[in-house]
């Protein structure tokens, strides 16, 4: 809670006055003449328009080092917010090479609306600084018991649908109106519903991720106080990503700058794909409006792409109407040209997308340098098939993340409930984990005398009266459960790893992981708790004042792309929301075809043009991602769903210049043989004929059975004497004649 003498602390921050450091000699070089004007305006608002692949990241720390070594702010008065944790990870890392950046708040969205709220909670009433934070799946199951309870019929207000729906509701934040529900479910139930979940939130002393923004911004919009406490004490407030931000983390965004009025905000238009959870393009496109008379700075020159590949994104995006023109242009040459395949169905577009990797492979491009982007996660059973086959390792981001695993949430839900005894998802979770005897029946039962008296399950356990219903073995398990939590009580105040490695021990792992009856996963499982506690150990060298809450708060806020293992040995798979901030060598875009790429959704009647825009920008930003070489694929028939069906190339493809393009041409009406005949390439393959001996560095000695194809998919099918049959794309085979 912040007093009047707390006010007065965070407005003059929290370093007693020290001196600002002095000016880093070069901070400016290397820095192109817009990136040194970014960098270098302080007062006032900035929107910095920076194209992808711009050195947006490099511009954004710069100025922070600028802000503090040039014009003598301190360190505590620069707020710098993103919208990964990956990218604060990055932007504060590079900070660091310059200054000290342990005062200044450089997180995400969501990690400082946590710290806020861990300070000042108390304020709105119903809650403590213990509070939880719900992920999907807990939000998933606390909406599972509330529609339950509520007497609603959970086939047709599924949990997931319900949650999304009040998800959007809050993101959107349009006072007096709720959105439209979806599947024909009626809006004054889900309305009923959503009050009945915020209050089960406020008992478990819970919030879901909506939450964290909301609750902010309610303490903002009744306490002025607080409000002017953080506005004040932060002079330069900085957001990136801005076309990513939503009507609520706008609405923070005004109030946090609304005191010194020095708002930088750095993001495209073109890369805005996050419409479907909340993210309201107008926010970057009305900036100058919202802001009067703002500085505009356009980076235009891509240090990322070849030149080929940035001059068929820009041919793409400009199809697009709700956008602010830049002229992208970059120094390097042009490069390779793009590929387009054609393939028969799926199965043959994986196939095709392993070979090409493989034959990249071959050609000495490690795999972890390669990424295959998808529109959607159905595609992602025909890669997974083909790579294995063609023995290609790959990790998979926005899967089953490390902390979606059963035996991760386990341990945290009991660290949770450590934490924050009224949390009820977190017991259910473990009540009968390692396994004790207590049933969903027992259960159910502790739960109705909970809910009658309105208290918390555990506080429930430990009372006789709620016990004499349940008999034999479930009452003696949760006796013992309540045992347990008792001697974990301490656990709250110690260190993340002496927590976690207190509550090993007292749910003797190695039994209760020999309990899951699974003894292919055995290792696996046991690998992933010594990554847990790997994990807690660097957390608490990291943050040695974070203790047990810090660490849960961490791994509550992480995100898709922070599963991305850097330096795996392996291909990325993932789709193209989770490409966004990344970038590869190579990148391969699957499913270039109408009604998947756009998707059927963007097309139907009442989107308009917007839903087509937004997935234009959505192969833009996967387009954008490769530095080298850019291959885009479809596939003639698909199967989805049970149903086969014909599909048409995506009109995105047209609108990409023919003369960027090495592959076949594609028509919407003809059919065609996907390979075509073969057309000899220039060179030592000139005249490689069906029949000729050949020799490979990896396969040995073969015979040319079969050529097809021409350009860049020239390929020939060759028989080897010690492996069979290999298909190989001549332009990396590096074959030798042996005639």
């Amino acid at each position: 809670m912040v007093g009047r003498k707390d006010e007065q602390s965070l407005a003059r921050g929290t370093s007693g006055g020290a001196a600002a450091p002095g000016p880093v000699p070069g901070l400016l070089d290397g820095l192109n003449p817009p990136q040194r004007e970014a960098v270098t305006c302080a007062e006032g608002p900035l929107l910095i328009l920076a194209g992808p692949g711009s050195g947006k990241t490099r511009v954004v720390t710069q100025r922070i080092a600028w802000l503090i070594t040039e014009r003598g702010a301190r360190p505590e008065e620069i707020l710098a917010l993103t919208f990964t944790n990956k990218a604060a990870r990055e932007m504060r890392e590079r900070v660091e090479r310059t200054l000290d950046a342990a005062r200044m708040w450089i997180s995400t969205f969501h990690a400082m609306c946590a710290r806020i709220l861990r300070r000042e909670i108390e304020l709105l009433g119903g809650w403590t600084r213990d509070f939880s934070i719900y992920d999907t799946s807990d939000r998933n199951a606390l909406l599972k018991s509330v529609v339950k309870a509520s007497g609603y019929d959970l086939t047709r207000y599924r949990p997931g649908l319900v949650g999304g729906w009040i998800s959007a509701w809050k993101n959107t934040r349009e006072p007096g109106s709720l959105p439209p529900a979806e599947g024909g479910m009626d809006d004054e139930v889900l309305g009923r519903v959503m009050r009945a979940y915020s209050q089960a939130l406020r008992s478990n002393n819970a919030l879901d991720f909506d939450d964290l923004l909301l609750k902010v911004l309610e303490l903002f919009d009744g306490h002025a106080g607080v409000r002017d406490a953080y506005a004040s004490r932060f002079r330069y407030v900085s957001v990136d990503e801005y076309q990513d931000t939503n009507r609520v983390q706008y609405l923070l965004t005004r109030h946090l700058s609304s005191y010194h009025g020095n708002l930088a905000v750095c993001g495209d238009p073109d890369q805005s794909i996050y419409a479907w959870r909340g993210a309201d393009l107008r926010n970057i496109l009305d900036f100058e409006r919202d802001f009067p008379s703002p500085r505009v700075v356009k980076l235009e020159q891509n240090y990322r792409s070849k030149g080929n590949i940035l001059k068929a994104a820009h041919a793409l995006i400009r199809a697009n109407s709700a956008r602010k023109e830049k002229a992208l242009w970059t120094e390097s040459e042009d490069g390779d040209l793009l590929t387009v395949l054609e393939c028969a169905d799926e199965n043959d577009e994986a196939r095709e997308i392993a070979l090409q990797v493989r034959a990249l492979a071959l050609g000495g491009v490690p795999y972890d340098s390669i990424a295959v982007f998808y529109r959607v996660n159905f595609m992602q059973r025909a890669l997974e098939t083909q790579l294995r086959l063609a023995r290609v390792p790959y990790q998979i981001v926005g899967g089953v993340e490390f902390y979606a695993r059963r035996e991760i949430r386990d341990l945290v839900s009991y660290l949770k409930l450590a934490v924050n005894p009224n949390d009820d998802v977190a017991f259910r979770r473990v009540v009968n984990v390692p396994r004790r005897g207590v049933g969903e029946q027992s259960v159910e039962r502790l739960m109705s005398w909970a809910l009658d008296r309105r208290v918390p399950l555990l506080e429930a356990l430990r009372s006789p009266e709620a016990l004499e219903s349940i008999r034999g073995r479930a009452r003696a398990g949760l006796a013992a459960f309540g045992e347990l939590l008792g001697r974990l009580a301490e656990a709250r105040e110690l260190p993340a790893s002496s927590a976690l490695e207190l509550l090993l021990e007292e749910i003797d792992c190695d039994s209760w992981l020999a309990q899951m009856d699974d003894d292919d996963a055995g290792a696996e499982r046991e690998a992933n708790v010594d990554e847990l506690v790997t994990h807690a150990r660097e957390y608490d060298r990291l943050y040695p004042d974070g203790g047990l809450r810090g660490f849960l708060q961490d791994i509550a806020l992480v995100s898709d792309v922070d599963g991305l293992r850097e330096g795996s040995g392996g291909v990325a798979l993932m789709t193209l929301h989770s490409a966004k901030g990344l970038e590869f060598p190579v990148a391969i875009i699957a499913g270039l075809e109408e009604e998947l790429l756009p998707h059927f959704r963007a097309l139907a009647e009442g989107e308009g043009d917007a839903g087509l825009e937004q997935e234009r920008r959505l192969l833009y930003v996967g387009m954008t991602r490769a530095r080298e070489r850019l291959l885009l694929t479809w596939a003639a028939n698909r199967l989805h769903f049970g149903q086969e069906s014909s599909r048409l190339p995506s009109r995105f493809l047209d609108e990409i210049p023919p003369e960027l393009i090495e592959g076949l041409e594609h028509d919407r009406d003809g059919e065609r043989d996907p390979l075509g005949v073969f057309e000899a390439p220039e060179g030592e393959y000139a005249s490689l004929k069906v029949g000729d001996a050949v020799e490979h560095d990896h396969f040995g000695r073969g015979r040319v059975e079969l050529l097809q194809g021409s350009g860049v998919n020239a390929r020939a099918t060759v028989c080897f004497v010690d492996h069979g049959n290999k298909q190989l794309l001549l332009q990396y085979a590096r074959l030798r004649l042996s005639r």
